[in-house]
């Protein structure tokens, strides 16, 4: 079934926000309570499969190396896709937590044919 419900857009673009706000602010306090970020002296942007785990430390990585402009821009652009995913997500569980459908709204007059009748022979 087709949705037709209008999500507000300046709601979004809050949820959006916040999530932006939350991945730099992460990145804040993840350098602050890991000092041995402080003692990396190399920063490459060479992928490495065998430093996977070390992803968790990226924001504070960034921060540290003064990559301050890269930082807000993957902050954006994951924002974004949280804002999306946790969005959905939401409307997700109210769906499921209300079973019942919501009553339809016709903008046509039942006293009005909604179809053209077939032509008299």
């Amino acid at each position: 079934m087709v949705d037709s419900e209008v999500d507000s857009v300046a709601s979004f673009l809050r949820a959006w926000l916040g999530a932006t706000a939350m991945i730099v602010g992460y990145a804040w306090v993840d350098l602050r309570f890991n000092p041995r970020l402080s003692y990396e002296t190399a920063f490459t942007m060479t992928p490495d499969v065998t430093r996977l785990a070390d992803l968790w430390d990226w924001g504070g990585r960034l921060l540290h190396h003064g990559a301050i402009g890269l930082l807000i821009l993957n902050a954006i652009a994951l924002g974004g896709v949280l804002a999306l995913v946790l969005r959905g997500a939401l409307t997700a569980l109210r769906r499921l937590r209300n079973h019942e459908e919501p009553a339809r709204i016709s903008i046509v007059p039942a006293s009005v044919p909604t179809s053209v009748p077939p032509p008299a022979p």
